[in-house]
């Protein structure tokens, strides 16, 4: 059973008194877990061979891995297995192009992980058969025949994951064949709202008609006469405007009668993020068995990974696969980053063509990768309020849920002008906007220093002042950034900022957090626990890319990755009871825990997270290596020599 820890106070830990000059600060930790050198149980670092290496060509510690190694391609002995013996022992093609020889590859297996194949026990069969790393569970040691708990092959192998995409999809969307409504390239003007579904809110606006202007001081004649002209423009503008109505109702309804357009039949519901838990859109480490996780303890909103739209419409597959989603989540979204407003739409009208089980799309106005950027997306997007504006209405004529928009503070911390942007979102009164989330960083900034929460009170401010003058339904404002307990979600509540809890890096160093926030407290979490944390990781993982060595080699990189994450969080009973809870600027000392396993778990030393992923996935070849995707940068220049896991992109 979990230990309830609670601080004797949170006074003298209020956001007031971290100081933005002085960001990164050190966590202090009890007498009896100080460190002044490694560990026994952590791996020595051996320096790199510079030798011949100029000082000039060494990259800084910062930014991302762009030449890090990658898995070498898989030579596994079952490769060139018929798939329809390995899964159902018979082979459904005639004259099929792959090997039969099924018993050669039974004799030349490798040993065994382990003993019991999580698939096998959870589903009753094992699509990956021979080439299952846990197959002496469920195939004949003989035959290298597939068996099943029901005795016969299953007529698909469910794995509870949808969004899946046809083959005759992804072939007319590499051909440029899929038929879309809006043309490539269509000029953002060109997105009128005239068709939109969102409860008829949106209606062609009436002409302006110049007003009466006259004086008292002037003879009754000519009164009479302007007053007369008036009152006809008025009749005239007053009837071109009543059949302008009539239009517009027309072409809606021939709209949603027609099975040739796109425009969706029927609308969803705005998505309800009061008092909610939502994990943020995290790239690469926010993949589907990260996001279970995040469900099992207690999180109410999820959301894909960001995808590019360019390379969604050109049919990519692993682009497309950043779209699946779990039965686990209940309420589920899509990230989307493109340039242009005609990539937004086509993409969300694709969504909807398919049948693809997504309750909103989430924009994004705030990836700072120069690859995004330069490309016009990103927090590029934010500089461009027409082509925001275009990409929404887009989005609302063809797609039948709501949209959400995230952001930074701007693009340089000098000149934020989120204010200046929500209070333009605020006025265009368009319906399909459920929320906007802003991330109290710019783009220059990324994630160092503290997320500046002052600011986005300011936006919130705007948007009020906004849906007052307006007359208008309060967009909701989510803010983002620096949420790694209880205290600091309350502390925004009570600021009146969000009642949202949006989490990101928190949820990646502490995956309990959802927990902590719903029952108001500090989980004084045992290494163990979170090792079977980890091991529910990986057999959501099998589950995903598969129990075979490549759904192995992957599982294990993107559990090395979130690692690069985990080893920075510091032990509840390891910190000094003024110092709880720990915040996200305060950088992890090095330190010992209260057992073997738990100084393990901090160590910023990839071999060491290399050490904890065998003890759940089995050792790993001679040769491999593994560097994170993120090099460390959170913390400023007082990080210490190697590790990573500074910061999510997207």
């Amino acid at each position: 059973m979990a230990a309830c820890y609670k601080a004797p106070t949170v006074a003298a830990r209020t956001m007031d008194a971290i100081k933005q000059t002085n960001p990164t600060m050190q966590v202090l930790v009890k007498p009896g877990h100080e460190a002044t050198e490694v560990p026994d149980v952590l791996t020595p670092r051996v320096a790199p061979d510079t030798t011949g290496v100029d000082d000039r060509d060494k990259k800084k510690n910062k930014g991302q891995n762009k030449k890090r190694p990658r898995d070498a391609k898989c030579t596994e002995v079952g490769k060139s297995l018929c798939l329809g013996l390995i899964r159902n022992n018979k082979c459904p093609w005639d004259d099929c192009k792959f090997s039969h020889d099924i018993e050669a590859v039974v004799v030349a297996r490798p040993q065994d992980v382990g003993e019991t194949c999580v698939i096998f026990e959870k589903f009753g069969s094992c699509p990956f058969g021979v080439n299952c790393r846990w197959g002496s569970t469920h195939i004949n040691p003989i035959t290298g025949a597939n068996l099943f708990k029901t005795g016969a092959p299953p007529a698909d192998y469910d794995m509870g994951v949808k969004n899946g995409f046809s083959i005759k999809t992804q072939k007319a969307l590499r051909s440029r064949k899929y038929p879309f409504f809006y043309e490539r390239n269509t000029p953002p003007d060109q997105f009128t709202p005239t068709l939109t579904l969102w409860g008829g809110q949106i209606l062609p606006k009436p002409p302006v008609v110049a007003p009466l202007n006259v004086s008292k001081r002037d003879p009754d004649d000519v009164i009479e006469a302007q007053t007369k002209a008036y009152e006809e423009r008025m009749a005239v503008a007053k009837k071109e405007y009543e059949q302008t109505l009539l239009e517009f109702e027309k072409k809606k309804t021939e709209a949603i009668a027609s099975s040739n357009t796109p425009f969706p039949k029927k609308t969803k519901s705005l998505i309800d993020f009061e008092n909610k838990v939502y994990i943020a859109p995290l790239t690469t480490v926010g993949n589907l068995p990260f996001r279970r996780i995040m469900k099992k303890y207690g999180a109410d909103i999820t959301c894909s990974e960001m995808a590019l739209c360019a390379n969604l419409l050109q049919g990519q597959a692993s682009e497309l696969a950043l779209l699946k989603r779990h039965e686990d989540e209940d309420v589920f979204g899509v990230q989307l980053a493109g340039g242009h407003p005609d990539q937004f739409s086509r993409c969300a009208e694709l969504i909807e063509k398919e049948d693809l089980e997504v309750d909103f799309i989430d924009m994004n106005c705030g990836c700072p990768l120069d690859l995004v950027c330069d490309k016009g997306g990103g927090s590029a997007m934010m500089q461009k309020a027409n082509k925001l504006k275009a990409a929404v209405i887009g989005i609302g004529n063809v797609f039948s849920g709501p949209v959400t928009i995230k952001m930074r503070t701007g693009w340089d911390e000098k000149k934020p002008f989120a204010v200046k942007l929500c209070r333009q979102i605020q006025g265009w009164g368009l319906p399909n906007v459920a929320a906007v989330m802003v991330h109290g960083r710019s783009r220059t900034q990324r994630y160092s220093r503290l997320a500046d929460y002052d600011y986005i009170g300011q936006v919130g401010a705007s948007m009020d002042r906004g849906a007052k003058e307006d007359m208008a339904r309060r967009i909701p404002l989510i803010p983002n950034g620096d949420v790694m307990s209880f205290v600091d979600f309350e502390e925004r509540k009570r600021a009146g900022v969000s009642n949202t809890a949006m989490l990101a890096r928190g949820a990646l160093i502490k995956p309990w957090l959802p927990t902590e926030i719903k029952e108001r407290r500090h989980w004084d979490i045992s290494a163990s626990e979170r090792l079977d944390i980890m091991r529910d990781f990986v057999n959501f993982g099998l589950e995903q890319w598969g129990s075979d060595k490549q759904g192995i080699n992957t599982t294990r990189r993107f559990l090395l990755e979130w690692q690069s994450f985990l080893h920075r969080y510091i032990p509840v009973g390891c910190i000094v009871e003024g110092s709880v809870p720990q915040r996200m600027n305060e950088r992890p000392p090095l330190f010992v825990g209260r057992s073997d396993l738990e100084t393990l778990m901090a160590s910023d030393n990839s071999a060491d997270w290399v050490k904890i992923s065998e003890m759940l996935l089995g050792r790993v070849d001679d040769d491999f290596k593994f560097e994170p995707k993120h090099k460390a940068n959170s913390y400023a220049k007082q990080d210490r020599d190697g590790g990573g896991g500074g910061k999510v992109e997207g």
